[in-house]
């Protein structure tokens, strides 16, 4: 989960720039690369999480 988390920050984060770069030509583009740095940051922050609630509960279990 955590990987596909970071490929998800690294595509928004390209998504943003192509985005950015597009309106400073003059261009309209979507800010649809926000959306997939969010959901990465997402799943990068549960992946975490859920790694923190096992090592509690390996710590709980061997005590």
């Amino acid at each position: 989960m955590r990987a596909w988390g970071i490929i998800l920050i690294v595509f928004g984060s390209l998504s943003l720039l192509g985005t950015l770069l597009a309106a400073a030509n003059g261009a309209a583009g979507s800010g649809g690369g926000i959306l997939f740095i969010v959901l990465g940051a997402y799943l990068v922050h549960r992946a975490k999480q859920k790694k923190e609630e096992k090592n509690q509960h390996d710590d709980w279990s061997n005590e």
